[in-house]
């Protein structure tokens, strides 16, 4: 596996930063981001997660120790009760609309950004590796233009042994790849070995951003600590003249309204700001899904 390519010196340069991302499908941005405002919504997840018991109450909360025995993941009842209490956090959807990100993404997309509200937290916990998110592409889950970018960054320094996302360079241009079922986040996994190419990757310090185009494919590295629980988030941007899912719209598992997420918020900046723009919404396709099952 190789290094990410740092991207930082092309953002004042639009059409090298944009040749790159055409050709690699990724954009690696060491410090792009200041690190306080992603500590405080890692602290205040860290929070829900002690009140839920997963984390240990015998260590410091910042050292996001797994308690003893515990190794919940995305659909356990347990862990979606805690997941509904970090979507209704202000912090946590504040943070996808950093000025930095999304200055840097203006410049990839040539116009205004669309920020897709549907916002997801990572909750990853050791020794649980069968459930590590495996190699994907995220076009099949968004849908809408395939030109949308996730942003994902770690809530907190990721060494390697904690787990990071690495990313296949250059496999966008591969097209939608046929699904296979996978564990992990999303169920839809992708084979890569016929494609040629090589898997970038790296730790990560806090407020490192890594952008990557939708039908790149990338995937977890596994969470190698004994006891560490990662923390990461997934927000995903496009350009606002470009078609949207309307799926994106939705909060991530549509167990909650908008309305039950922003109770209680001290500011309205964040909320149904996409209703300020004329939208061109699609339909979504479980073509795919359908195909995984049939399979």
């Amino acid at each position: 596996m190789s290094p990410f390519t740092p991207s930082c010196p092309l953002t004042s340069d639009p059409d090298t930063l944009r040749a790159r991302a055409r050709e690699a499908g990724y954009l690696f941005l060491p410090g792009l981001l200041e690190p306080e405002p992603l500590l405080t919504v890692r602290r205040e997840i860290l929070e829900i997660c002690a009140r839920h018991h997963f984390v240990s109450r015998e260590h410091p909360l910042d050292d996001a120790i797994a308690a003893p025995g515990v190794r919940f993941r995305e659909g356990d009842p347990e862990y979606m009760v805690a997941y509904d209490e970090i979507q209704r956090l202000e912090s946590f959807h504040a943070v996808a609309h950093r000025p930095a990100l999304l200055g840097v993404l203006r410049t990839l997309f040539g116009e205004e950004v669309l920020v897709h509200p549907r916002n997801i937290a990572r909750v990853m916990f050791p020794q649980n590796n069968r459930f590590t998110t495996p190699a994907h592409q995220d076009y099949v889950h968004i849908q809408g233009a395939t030109e949308t970018w996730t942003a994902w960054f770690h809530l907190g320094d990721c060494p390697l042994e904690l787990g990071g996302l690495e990313v296949l360079a250059g496999s966008h241009r591969a097209g939608v790849l046929p699904v296979r079922a996978a564990y992990g986040a999303g169920g839809l996994g992708v084979e890569t070995e016929q494609l040629g190419l090589e898997w970038h990757g790296g730790p990560f310090a806090c407020g490192d951003v890594l952008l990557f185009h939708s039908l790149c494919v990338h995937r977890a590295s596994d969470n190698l600590t004994p006891d560490r629980v990662r923390l990461s988030v997934d927000f995903r941007y496009q350009g606002r003249s470009c078609p949207v899912n309307d799926g994106s719209l939705l909060p991530h598992f549509q167990r909650l309204s908008w309305e039950e997420i922003y109770r209680g918020w001290r500011s309205d900046e964040f909320q149904h700001y996409w209703k300020r723009h004329e939208l061109h919404l699609t339909d979504f396709s479980r073509r795919w899904h359908e195909s995984r099952d049939a399979g």
